[in-house]
């Protein structure tokens, strides 16, 4: 089932989440910094022709961008100098949302049709589970890795669906679930080594975050239609959306760090 039809159908869910989480508080939740900038100016420096596929999210790794599929397709690896896909990883589970590094050498992966977690090693192009998270009747989309924590999305279907940031470490435990409000159908997160960042399929903005004060800071307008996929090389973003190119982007005037 796509995110667009169910957009149409909403059920009454709860989200209960993990027999191996820890204690967390419900009641954290973002919220706009008094100074919020939004319309941050950019500058798309290069777009990459990508396949007609289903982009989710999008990874930096390795001087190498990968770029995720739903609907069961597969992960392409990208050289982001010439544009061509170097190689090809077969999915893990039904519609994989996003890959970040794990701080143990192996990768996480949200499935928004398995509504699993996965924590899993990659040998010669393909995947073995090593542990996993299961989201009960919730949906995880973005994904990042911030220092030695892991971030993701997920979404919680209801009459009015519910958003939220999951922190976890590097066993799957939830040390803390923080609400996203007023950001509509956050995607995708990236990780620029100072803030984190989500962006909305719904409005095409993207969103910078203070994670330790939980205050939005500032916005951009993607140059991606349906816009999901987001990462940080170290210089620049890349961006992509649910049909569209890849595009290479600088937020001008900008204090980001130069981590990747």
């Amino acid at each position: 089932m796509t995110r667009r039809f169910m957009k149409m159908f909403l059920v009454v869910f709860f989200c209960g989440v993990l027999p191996n989480s820890a204690a967390f508080s419900e009641d954290a939740a973002l919220s706009y910094s008094e100074n919020y900038a939004p319309r941050m100016p950019i500058k798309v420096q290069k777009k990459i022709a990508l396949p007609k596929g289903y982009h989710e999210g999008i990874l930096s790794h390795k001087g190498r961008i990968w770029v995720n599929n739903g609907k069961g397709q597969n992960t392409w690896v990208i050289n982001p100098e010439t544009g061509e896909v170097e190689s090809v990883i077969a999915s893990l589970g039904r519609f994989t949302e996003a890959i970040a590094p794990a701080p143990d050498g192996n990768f996480w992966i949200t499935d928004w049709d398995d509504k699993r977690i996965y924590r899993a090693k990659l040998e010669k192009g393909e995947w073995e589970i090593v542990s996993q998270i299961p989201i009960k009747d919730a949906r995880p989309t973005g994904l990042a890795r911030v220092a030695g924590a892991m971030y993701a999305i997920i979404w919680e279907r209801g009459l009015g669906t519910k958003y939220y940031l999951l922190k976890f470490d590097k066993e799957g435990n939830i040390s803390e679930r923080i609400r996203i409000k007023r950001i509509h159908e956050p995607s995708q997160l990236a990780w620029d080594g100072n803030a984190l960042w989500i962006t909305s399929w719904y409005s095409g903005i993207v969103y910078k975050i203070n994670i330790d004060s939980r205050k939005v800071e500032g916005s951009f307008k993607s140059p991606a239609v349906e816009t999901t996929g987001i990462a940080w090389d170290g210089k620049c973003f890349w961006i992509t959306g649910t049909n569209a190119d890849l595009y290479k982007v600088e937020i001008l005037n900008s204090d980001i760090s130069a981590e990747e």
